[in-house]
């Protein structure tokens, strides 16, 4: 129903909220209880000073009743209603639930948000527990030296007849246990908390080099916009930092803005959306393509895209996120990733339509090549990696095929790629 004809309900509502009787409403406002029935049951337009008069007394916005609930409103119950697509919601009804009901519908909304939140919680809980190499360590500490002291005491515990000298020497070794365990703990509750220790950085090199890049919008200006024709210029030292990781990033990034400055990809974009064609046209690799088109200035006349680099392990060495389409902050993604498949078959460009499973997510054209890194002879054997890029798209021939982010907090029922057991896997 429109808009505009649900106006009627609304002041229904609201003068029943505010437990005013039909006819106390119309002599109000000067007309009949009969005409204000009528505008109720929304049979007869209404606005002007009319609507203005029910407002006044009915303690409202105007707006509120003529336009109904806020849009931000009505886009947080369709994100709620599309993030259980299992249930067969009326959308065409949404409107008029809000407007009826508008306390139900903040209500459901909230909490929707609240869920999104926790289940965003959860997942960076999770890759910092799965991938964090400190915590791993500390852990495996904890656990060891727990069960030393176990062990330690439960000899003197069961023994009866150990000599002086043995007692002693567990004694001593339970002393020193839980020294170490008093010391570990310490310094795992700094790491955890970085209000009690905020020299510790919990951050991976690939995680300062994404913040370097999101605070420019994945963006160097001070390479892109150098004249790169002659011998490479120095990297501006307000880029570098003390992590490899971001310094082999800019000599790359430098040395593919000299293969493809920006006129030429203008010029190859022109021409055709596919990018090995583009890449054809620029005469560089598909890859050095991919970064291209993945590192530059956000703008109407292009499209944004995503970008993934990842080792013959699946871990990631390089990455550029896009909306729609979320990456677990470390270790690997999802095993139906079109880049994981190229590794399987080296050098064939693939095409594949993918959706994750999950709220905001988007259908991504998903385009994946897996190319040697190191010149290849009979006494040595290649070193792969596997790229994929990634554009938003509205329509698709086929059924975009989906994906999660990585098993751990993958949704999906009975995947036949599945390595782990999901959290999520009884619902949350």
């Amino acid at each position: 129903m429109p808009r505009a004809s649900l106006i009627g309900s609304r002041i229904r509502e609201r003068r029943i909220q505010k437990e005013i009787r039909q006819t106390d409403l119309a002599k109000l406002v000067g007309i009949s209880a009969a005409y204000l029935n009528l505008i109720e049951h929304n049979r007869r337009r209404i606005g002007g000073k009319l609507l203005l008069d029910i407002a006044e007394v009915l303690q409202v916005e105007p707006s509120l009743l003529s336009e109904g609930a806020e849009a931000a409103l009505l886009s947080a119950l369709q994100k709620a209603s599309a993030d259980q697509p299992d249930i067969d919601v009326e959308d065409d009804r949404l409107e008029e639930f809000a407007g009826r009901f508008p306390g139900w519908a903040q209500l459901m909304t909230r909490q929707s948000g609240e869920i999104e939140n926790l289940k965003n919680a959860v997942e960076i809980l999770n890759d910092r527990l799965s991938h964090d190499p400190f915590l791993a360590a500390a852990l495996h500490e904890v656990i060891s030296t727990v069960s030393s002291i176990q062990s330690s005491a439960s000899i003197l515990v069961e023994s009866d007849d150990i000599e002086k000298e043995w007692r002693d020497r567990f004694h001593r070794n339970i002393f020193e246990d839980s020294g170490r365990l008093a010391d570990t703990s310490e310094s795992l509750v700094g790491y955890l908390d970085p209000a009690q220790d905020e020299n510790v950085n919990q951050d991976t090199p690939l995680d300062n080099l994404e913040k370097m890049l999101l605070d420019r919008e994945f963006f160097v200006p001070e390479i892109e916009h150098k004249d790169l024709t002659g011998a490479r210029r120095e990297i501006d030292v307000k880029l570098t930092t003390d992590q490899i990781e971001t310094t082999q990033f800019l000599a790359l990034h430098q040395g593919i803005v000299e293969r493809i400055p920006p006129a030429s990809l203008e010029q190859a974009e022109a021409q055709t959306d596919d990018p090995a064609e583009m890449a054809a046209i620029c005469d560089v690799t598909i890859p050095e393509m991919f970064h291209r088109l993945s590192f530059r200035p956000s703008s109407d006349a292009h499209a944004d895209y995503g970008y993934l680099k990842a080792d013959m392990a699946g871990a990631f060495l390089s990455k550029r996120t896009i909306d729609g389409f979320s990456l677990p902050r470390s270790g690997v993604g999802c095993a139906l990733w079109p880049m994981y498949s190229a590794l399987a078959q080296p050098t064939v460009p693939i095409v594949e339509a993918i959706k994750q499973e999950g709220r905001g997510a988007e259908t991504m054209l998903a385009y994946a090549i897996a190319v040697p890194e190191d010149a290849r002879s009979f006494s040595h054997s290649p070193r792969y990696t596997t790229h994929m890029l990634l554009r938003q798209v509205t329509k698709t021939e086929t059924k975009p095929k989906s994906v999660g982010v990585n098993c751990r907090i993958c949704p999906v029922d009975n995947c036949d790629a599945r390595r782990e057991i999901s959290i999520l896997s009884n619902g949350f």
